[in-house]
Order: structure tokens, then C-alpha cells, then sequence
């Protein structure tokens, strides 16, 4: 049975200086990721140490989308994080948690945090963005780690400077995926409704950052495939 995985250690920025109960908060995300991704999850998400949130998936692309609706969920919150990712091997067994589970994946992603980012090593330096951010980085030396920091440095960065307008417009968009631009530019109120919906999402790097996305999904399962076939 292959047992490569994606391992997911965050830990909250400034959390000393915190005034709201991130505990909590952290808590609740856990719950709801628990939830949400039941089937993918071989150790489940569970809080460490007050400000620590871990746990580890299966699939690598599947753990990239965690990650993603995770920070973005806890920024709405003003929750920032440190996130590390590790991908490699799980050595534990089906009653592992948090605090007993082993294995490449885990000590990764664990360094990937620790040493990399908030140590600001070198090589996490270029990724490192400011308090009001989540930093990501990824670690493994069995993977080509740097070129996914890269893209996924870039694509964060790309949303980041989004416009409010812009970020009205993409989310719904998204949400709306069968309607024309002409429908919701007219939904939106716009005088213009398709030239300007177009206009704004061009302006957001809409379709560059959705291709990117998808770039960076299938290079994830590429490489996990191509790592199963290794250890086979």
C-alpha cells in the first residue's frame, strides 16, 4: 500500500500579540476541515501547542485545495499563518494523531515551517510575505520543491493585488459559472455589463491565475503518480 502524502503544519503568525481567541477559531477550522474532507484525510486536523494546526493528506492535489480554502477562511478572520508543507511518506498507523504520527511527510512539513519560514532561511526568503499574509512553503527532498514554491508564490501574489472591484467580480464569477459575463454585469449593476465584467477580470489575471491553478494541480498529481510508480 503506497503511503506518500501531503503533510500540513500551520502555525499562527504573531500569536504571542493575539488578542482574539484563536484557539478557538482554530478549533473550528479543524472541525470543519475534519468534516469536509473526511475521505481524503489519513491523519485528521487537530490543534498543538495552542496555535498549531496539523494534519496530513492523501492526495497532493486534494491538499493543496485544503490549503487554500483553509487560509483564505482564516483571513477572513484576520487569522495569518505560517504553513508548512511537506510532502513525502506517512510511517504510522490508522490510530495515529497529531501528537504520535511519523514519517518523512510530517518531519518536512514540520521543517518546511520551523526552519524554512520562520527562521527566514534563504531559500523560504523569496516566499515570506508580511503579517497580514499567510506564508507558504513547501519542503521535501524527493520533489522539485522550489519550482512549487514558485508558481504557488506567484499565483498568491497575483490575487493579492486584486482590486476589491476585481475581487467582486472573480468570486462571482465563480460562483456563477453558467451565467455570461453579459448576465453579470447586468446582476452587478454596470452600464456596460460585458465589456466591463471582461475588463475587470483581464485586469485581475483572471484566466492566467485560473491556468496557473491548473498547472500546478496536475504538476502535484504528476509528480505523486510518477513518485508511486518509483516506490513501487
Amino acid at each position: 500500500m503506497d503511503n506518500r502524502c501531503m503533510c500540513i503544519a500551520c502555525d499562527v503568525k504573531s500569536s504571542r500579540t493575539f488578542k482574539k481567541d484563536f484557539v478557538t477559531i482554530l478549533l473550528e477550522s479543524a472541525e470543519q476541515i475534519n468534516r469536509n474532507y473526511q475521505g481524503d484525510l489519513l491523519i485528521p486536523f487537530d490543534v498543538r501547542n495552542g496555535d498549531e494546526l496539523i494534519g496530513v493528506v492523501r492526495d497532493f492535489s486534494k491538499g493543496y485545495e485544503l490549503t487554500k480554502k483553509l487560509k483564505d477562511s482564516l483571513a477572513e478572520k484576520n487569522v495569518f499563518l505560517y504553513i508548512g508543507i511537506g510532502l513525502g511518506q506517512l510511517e504510522s498507523n490508522e490510530l495515529s494523531t497529531i501528537h504520535t504520527m511519523n514519517g518523512s511527510a510530517v518531519l518536512y512539513a514540520l521543517d518546511a515551517r520551523d526552519r524554512f519560514l520562520k527562521k527566514n532561511h534563504p531559500e523560504a526568503r523569496n516566499w515570506l510575505v508580511d503579517e497580514k499574509r499567510s506564508s507558504i512553503f513547501i519542503y521535501s527532498n524527493d520533489y522539485p520543491y522550489q519550482a512549487l514554491n514558485a508558481l504557488i508564490y506567484s499565483i498568491e501574489d497575483k490575487i493579492h493585488n486584486r482590486s476589491d472591484k476585481q475581487k467582486e467580480v472573480v468570486q462571482v464569477v465563480n460562483e456563477n459559472p453558467k451565467l455570461t459575463y453579459e448576465q453579470i454585469g447586468k446582476q452587478m449593476g454596470y452600464k456596460s455589463p460585458k465589456s466591463t465584467v471582461s475588463y475587470l477580470l483581464s485586469r485581475a489575471s483572471f484566466n492566467t491565475v485560473k491556468a496557473m491553478e491548473e498547472s500546478l494541480v496536475n504538476l502535484l498529481e504528476e509528480l505523486q503518480q510518477r513518485y508511486k510508480k518509483e516506490g513501487s
